[in-house]
């Protein structure tokens, strides 16, 4: 198993990529530590990694990352139960809308910039302490292709997450010497509950047939298809697992080879 016994932490627990991890991380043997800002979301999400893994132990704790003192008490939670954090993959995010960076209100830039940004590293300093302690770990963030291809729809998303890219280097040179690794992923379309309702929407809009969009999206991805959701979780836990341990201030891009088409 990829992750046996390690104490993994996983924000941003919902529906796509965040559930995602949390089972491929139970399925690899890790423990895990989930939160999410819905008990309902961390419900669910035991229940379907306990599906996968019965062994699996995991604790939940609702957490709001733009919260600082919610973080820490996260990772002392996570001590107190497992006595250390070998990982964490910082996996919480708010997309926010498709507002033009060139015109309009930057208030919802500013929300997008405090959970993207600030919270991601606000769950990044709760968990150093104790990576630091335990002698080393590895932090994965979890990015966007959309930093290297832009679009019509996700210009502020993409600015905080490009801005979060070059924290994520400089955290690997900070950490570095603590045998702390800090590297990033790159998804792109991702198979999952959020890609399945765009179909669906764009299917409706466009009065086309949903296998008439999803083609659409394939066209432009080297390996022909639409990555599912689980296969970036598997990139991301490789990087916070032993077996990427000569690796760190890394960009892995999981998007089917579509950062290739910019």
């Amino acid at each position: 198993m990829l992750l046996k016994n390690k104490v993994i932490i996983i924000s941003g627990i919902g529906p796509g990529l965040g559930v995602k991890l949390a089972i491929e991380a139970a399925r690899e043997g890790a423990r895990v530590v989930i939160a999410a800002r819905t008990q309902a979301s961390l419900d669910d999400a035991e229940a379907r990694m306990l599906e996968v893994a019965p062994q699996c132990t995991v604790l939940k704790q609702t957490t709001d990352i733009t919260v600082p003192d919610q973080c820490r008490r996260l990772a002392q939670r996570a001590l107190e139960r497992f006595g250390r954090i070998d990982g964490l993959v910082n996996s919480a995010f708010l997309h926010g809308g498709p507002a033009r960076l060139g015109e309009g209100s930057l208030d919802e830039l500013r929300a997008v910039f405090e959970t993207n940004v600030l919270g991601t590293l606000n769950m990044t300093q709760a968990v150093v302490p104790a990576l630091k302690q335990g002698g080393g770990g590895a932090i994965v963030m979890v990015n966007t292709m959309a930093t290297r291809l832009a679009n019509d729809f996700e210009a502020g998303y993409a600015a905080s997450k490009g801005s979060l890219s070059t924290a994520a280097k400089y955290l690997a040179l900070e950490l570095g010497p603590h045998n702390i690794r800090v590297n990033s992923l790159l998804p792109g379309w991702m198979w999952g509950v959020p890609v399945q309702g765009y179909v669906k929407h764009a299917a409706r809009t466009e009065g086309v047939t949903e296998k008439a969009v999803i083609a659409r999206i394939a066209a432009n991805i080297p390996l022909g298809r639409i990555i599912r959701d689980e296969e970036c979780a598997r990139a991301a836990l490789f990087l916070v697992s032993d077996h990427a341990s000569a690796i760190t201030g890394a960009q892995l891009d999981a998007n089917g080879g579509q950062f290739m088409a910019g």
